[in-house]
């Protein structure tokens, strides 16, 4: 096969997935993950750099491809409502990650939100 074909038809599905709003939502709130991360582990001398390849191989690609997947069945199958609801499990996930990482470089949250969103003590 025509490595142009194949490149072609990637480009194509890419377009596809990020068609999608609530993609770009997830790799902006991803990115913005990422950057607190840097900054909270660097202020707390942990900083590696490979862990920021594992988080976006961990998080942003299995999510992006979970949001796709099942918007994409959703609305194949009449079911509109299932993208939204993956969507808000992965926001509320990625909230709770920035939260602790916010924690972590010294801002002050309200207990309440402490219990509900931060992952570490």
């Amino acid at each position: 096969m025509d490595p142009q074909v194949i490149l072609e038809y990637i480009k194509k599905v890419i377009e596809l997935i990020w068609s999608f709003d609530g993609v770009k939502v997830i790799v902006a709130h991803t990115t913005i993950n990422v950057v607190v991360a840097i900054a909270a582990a660097v202020t707390s001398g942990t900083f590696e750099l490979a862990k920021i390849a594992q988080f976006l191989v961990k998080k942003l690609l299995p999510y992006v491809a979970i949001y796709f997947i099942v918007k994409a069945f959703g609305l194949a199958a009449g079911l509109e409502w299932l993208g939204p609801v993956v969507w808000a499990a992965i926001e509320a996930s990625l909230a709770g990650d920035l939260a602790d990482n916010l924690v972590k470089l010294g801002l002050p949250l309200p207990d309440g939100v402490k219990r509900i969103v931060v992952k570490s003590g």
